[in-house]
């Protein structure tokens, strides 16, 4: 004879939402946002699964190509929330908790279609790269920015054939925030700092002094935002120090 459990938990959203999460360990374990839709249900949440959670969903026509996970499991849906309680500086559950009896999603869908459009009209030649990149963030962040979607593709075309560049992904967020650091550039090998450390005897090309290998770094003499290149020819060793405060400045 087989005996089926039931659990009967009682608390507020959050308590049940912790206990669920306790549960859930055995067969095929539900998603964060199956999760949450076990707790937040109503009107609202019957409304969004329309726009996000279907098989040919209006979220799936115009927004497969920029977002990662599945649809099945809940993970558009998710994304979407996310994208509009950060505009409300609130957690999904809390953007859920808030919304739970609202009559309708419609809210949730203009902000996804409004982010959608936005990254269609500035990052105009979908790559592969665009996929999965937290462009609900990006938007909050540089909705009022004057991008030039020309220029744009222009630079997105010559950092996707720079071989410098090991995050291809990375080049949007560069491209928007102007830090270097999304780019993953590629790194100077061990040989290389080898060569240079021996050229220079090591002593500090910044500060003069002398130091192990172990406590100095590789550098650009030439900056790669200017042409210069991860080689043998550009390669300086600098003390840990200089390094630092030469990449804060």
């Amino acid at each position: 004879m087989t005996i089926n459990l039931i659990y009967v938990c009682t608390g507020n959203d959050k308590e049940k939402l912790d206990w669920f999460k306790t549960i859930n360990i055995a067969g095929v374990q539900l998603s964060p946002q199956e999760l949450r839709n076990a707790i937040y249900t109503g009107s609202w949440l019957t409304d969004a699964k329309k726009y996000f959670s279907k098989v040919g969903c209006p979220a799936v026509k115009i927004g497969d190509k920029l977002l990662s996970g599945k649809m099945i499991r809940q993970e558009y849906l998710e994304t979407a929330i996310e994208w509009v309680a950060r505009t409300e500086n609130k957690s999904i559950e809390g953007y859920m908790s808030e919304h739970q009896h609202d009559i309708n999603a419609t809210l949730l869908w203009l902000h996804f279609q409004t982010v959608i459009n936005w990254v269609n009209t500035y990052f105009t030649k979908y790559r592969k790269e665009m996929k999965g990149i937290d462009w609900g963030r990006l938007y909050v962040e540089h909705k009022d920015d004057k991008l030039d979607p020309v220029s744009l593709e222009e630079r997105i075309k010559k950092l996707m054939i720079d071989d410098e560049v090991t995050s291809k992904k990375g080049i949007y967020e560069y491209l928007l925030t102007g830090k270097e650091k999304f780019l993953s550039l590629r790194q100077f090998s061990d040989s290389q700092k080898r060569q240079a450390y021996e050229k220079q005897g090591g002593i500090c090309a910044s500060c003069g002094n002398y130091f192990e290998i172990e406590k100095m770094e590789g550098d650009h003499h030439k900056p790669w935002s200017i042409g210069g290149k991860t080689d043998n020819d550009n390669c300086v060793m600098l003390c840990r120090d200089c390094n630092r405060e030469k990449s804060n400045k």
